[in-house]
């Protein structure tokens, strides 16, 4: 890829939320997964960090597999934690 095209791709890909597009054996691991594209890197593969593991690394995925999808919803706090955090113990009679 030539520079221009690799700018033209950074601009529409980054940050937006993608899935893996494709039953292609490599990717399967992420099937159903969505991730969020970091970067266009210089050969023109986008660097995609997936949610919803506790992985955080970035892979290096050819744009071609990759398909572009809503924000996925935010999970919901717990109420319980939110509501432990700055509570006293109830006095006991």
């Amino acid at each position: 890829m030539i520079p221009p095209q690799i700018d033209q791709l950074r601009r529409r890909l980054t940050d937006q939320y993608v899935v893996i597009d494709g039953n292609l054996a490599e990717w399967a691991r992420f099937r159903g997964l969505v991730g969020q594209v970091k970067t266009i890197n210089m050969n023109g593969h986008a660097l995609v960090q997936f949610q919803g593991t506790a992985d955080r690394a970035w892979y290096n995925i050819p744009v071609e597999h990759l398909r572009v999808v809503e924000k996925p919803a935010e999970p919901a706090e717990h109420p319980k934690a939110s509501s432990q955090a700055g509570a006293k113990p109830a006095p006991t009679s």
